[in-house]
């Protein structure tokens, strides 16, 4: 014979089911009034690619893939499972306020049942302990980016405190219950509960007082689950509300490549986003699965040198946006949609959001890259620079003469495009126009490595490996125009837009199928955004290329002097394009050379302040992003450091003649290889010094 209840405490359950529910409904108009946000954005859900979606969904919310690479991610992970696993308990638990003698046994036999509660009563342990564990990280260790703010402190203690509420009321039934017939379960199964109940034995509890344990340690339970339910969808936890669907719904077009929009449509009255009707539904769900975790702003270079700009918070101030018209458009709970549309809201740029806060942005990606639930930072920040730029034309003087210079010279420093192919006078380098066919590679040299004079002698030093390796290619010479990159991401789609379809066309009617450059930028740009324009390439970046030239013998390498070399990860060919590998391989493969690493490397690496259209920019807050990643460099005590992208150069040329250090080689890899390829040595291919005593 088994604990009745009795009708007091019956009764008692009763009401509180019954507020329990009202509860759920006042949650229930939340959501309603969040998923109204949703519905301001353009747009609506797609399924392609289903498979990809559902794979996605396993990895980075089951298996939380993104989440336990960071060094807190294991504690998230047991209790993302923790919560998981229990919810079942919860279930029952509710259902046993209208029927207090319902167990899931009666479905599943004792035995499944057993097992069941068996795994609950070990991630309730599971879940308490990393409850304890976050708590002591976020309040006394206090990581650089974990942020110690009330709300996170609250999600704890009522998280811990549905363990200790869960172990309290199963204690207190297996005590009422002395048989396992009658508790619905072998308490064999339950360890941490039959502990919890040895306990109170020890202390000699009565039947009452363990009745009383029970109903208020259930009840204490199902009120902490009623308040979640309310608490969630107007807390920083609403991600676990809108990070499921954010990452079945993420974008899976080529990573990094923007958003695109319709320069030709004739009926558009705006470009650019300056309200939330002209952002995507899924720019606006970006918002709510923000888990203001803070590893946007931690890896953010802008952030991290003051300047205006913090990307968890101009999430943070969208959602606040969203939320607070969701709010008005449900005042005294009946929609009025009327309402909503006459009131003026208040735009998003420079109002919800500074100017200086999207200018501030160098596009690297680290954002994005590091983000557990794959917020698309970058083309919401594009979207409203496209509104400034486009709409407003609100530029720098800077950015003017930039824009000014690409329309006219089609490069961003104004040089005439006759003088494009002059760093080839004299080095054999055929021409496509003079050529019956296309070759099998086309060199797009870019605009650096066209104008530029220290980045001229990069482009030569490829030149000469492609001339070892004997391949066959080609430059556009003068009809080579910039692909339009820093335009695109300052916010000026038409400009990138005539630069790229001009570009294009030439591409095409030569037939070209393979590109091979040494600008990021360049091949990013050609290789993932202009097929959203007709133009679809096989391109690939100069450290992949050279890479396999080594891999494949086609060329040989002389071992260089003794050098620590350090390399920097471009931002448009490491995070946006996950090529970390062939840049260490080629330094790997020069006998000699000793790779060593930067303490923010590969996917974490540090930006070079230079993206973005930064390049083109001064910077007036905070300390300079370059100085800041020259430093980062400087600290290996380096003989030499290593880049592989033109603006990279052009940064740390700058940053390293700052801290008075232009003593140490800056060098890209084609130069090191090119400088230690193994042919007759002249006195233009010296192998790589090493840094003064």
């Amino acid at each position: 014979m088994g604990y009745e209840i009795t009708p007091l405490w019956q009764g008692v359950r009763y009401v509180f089911m019954a507020l329990l529910a009202i509860g759920f409904a006042a949650a229930g108009l939340t959501v309603a009034k969040l998923l109204y946000g949703l519905t301001l954005g353009y747009g609506k859900p797609t399924f392609d690619n289903l498979g990809e979606r559902v794979r996605g969904f396993f990895v980075y919310v089951l298996g939380q893939a993104r989440v336990i690479r960071e060094p807190a991610g294991m504690v998230h992970l047991f209790i993302f499972w923790g919560f998981l696993i229990l919810q079942v308990e919860t279930i029952e638990y509710m259902i046993r306020g209208l029927f207090f003698d319902f167990h899931f046994s009666k479905f599943i036999g004792f035995k499944a049942y057993s097992v069941l509660l068996f795994t609950q009563d070990i991630f309730g342990l599971v879940v308490l302990v990393a409850m304890c564990v976050a708590a002591f990280r976020r309040y006394v260790i206090r990581p650089k980016h974990s942020i110690p703010s009330v709300d996170a402190a609250v999600i704890i203690f009522l998280i811990s405190m549905l363990m200790v509420t869960k172990f309290v009321a199963n204690g207190a039934e297996i005590l009422l219950n002395p048989t396992a017939e009658a508790l619905g379960h072998d308490p064999a199964w339950t360890p941490i509960a039959g502990w919890t109940a040895g306990m109170f034995a020890k202390m000699g509890f009565g039947e009452g007082t363990l009745e009383v344990f029970y109903h208020t340690g259930y009840l204490i339970h199902l009120f902490i689950v009623g308040f979640f339910a309310n608490y969630i969808p107007r807390g920083k936890h609403l991600h676990l509300i809108g990070a499921m669907p954010n990452v079945f719904f993420r974008k899976l077009q080529p990573v990094g490549s923007l958003y695109p929009i319709d320069m030709e449509d004739e009926n558009a009255e705006s470009f650019g986003a300056n309200s939330l009707e002209e952002l995507s539904w899924k720019q606006l769900l970006d918002t709510y699965a923000c888990t203001e975790c803070g590893r946007c702003e931690h890896y953010c270079p802008a952030f991290n040198t003051g300047k205006a700009l913090n990307p968890m918070q101009i999430v943070h101030k969208l959602k606040m946006h969203i939320k607070e018209r969701g709010e008005e458009h449900f005042k005294g709970v009946m929609p009025n949609q009327q309402q909503d549309e006459e009131k003026e809201w208040e735009p998003l740029v420079g109002g919800v959001i500074s100017k200086e806060e999207l200018m501030a942005c160098t596009t690297c990606g680290a954002c994005v890259g590091n983000c557990p639930v794959f917020i698309e930072h970058v083309d919401t920040i594009v979207d409203m620079r496209r509104y400034i730029a486009l709409m407003e034309a609100d530029f720098t003087p800077e950015v003017s003469r930039t824009f000014r210079n690409m329309e006219n010279n089609s490069n961003p420093w104004g040089i005439s495009g006759s003088y494009r192919a002059d760093w080839a006078d004299g080095l054999e380098i055929p021409v496509v126009s003079e050529l019956g066919s296309a070759p099998e590679y086309l060199f797009w040299v870019g605009c650096a490595g066209s104008f530029d004079d220290r980045q001229k002698k990069v482009t030569e030093s490829f030149a000469k490996i492609l001339k070892a390796a004997d391949i066959s290619f080609a430059i556009l010479g003068t009809e080579e125009g910039c692909t339009g990159d820093p335009a695109r991401r300052l916010g000026n789609e038409y400009l990138y837009w005539m630069l790229a379809t001009g570009n294009i066309e030439t591409l095409n009617a030569y037939g070209v199928n393979k590109i091979v450059t040494t600008c990021p930028h360049c091949f990013h740009t050609i290789g993932k955004e202009y097929p959203q324009l007709g133009g679809n390439y096989e391109v690939i970046h100069h450290t992949d290329f050279i890479a396999s030239l080594i891999r494949e013998k086609k060329i040989k390498l002389r071992p260089a002097a003794a050098a620590k070399v350090t390399y920097h990860d471009s931002c448009y060919i490491g995070r946006w394009n996950d090529s970390y590998d062939s840049p260490r391989d080629i330094l790997k493969a020069v006998p000699g050379l000793q790779v060593q690493e930067m303490e923010l490397n590969k996917r974490q690496s540090f930006c070079c302040g230079a993206g973005g259209g930064r390049m083109w920019m001064e910077e007036h807050e905070g300390k300079r992003v370059n100085i800041e990643r020259t430093d980062q460099a400087l600290a290996t005590a380096p003989d030499a450091i290593a880049v592989a992208c033109p603006f990279c150069m052009t940064m740390f040329d700058d940053g390293l003649k700052n801290r008075e250090a232009e003593a140490i080689p800056l060098k890209d890899l084609a130069e090191i290889v090119a400088d230690n390829l193994d042919v007759p040595e002249t006195d233009e291919n010296a192998p790589i010094p090493a840094a003064a005593e």
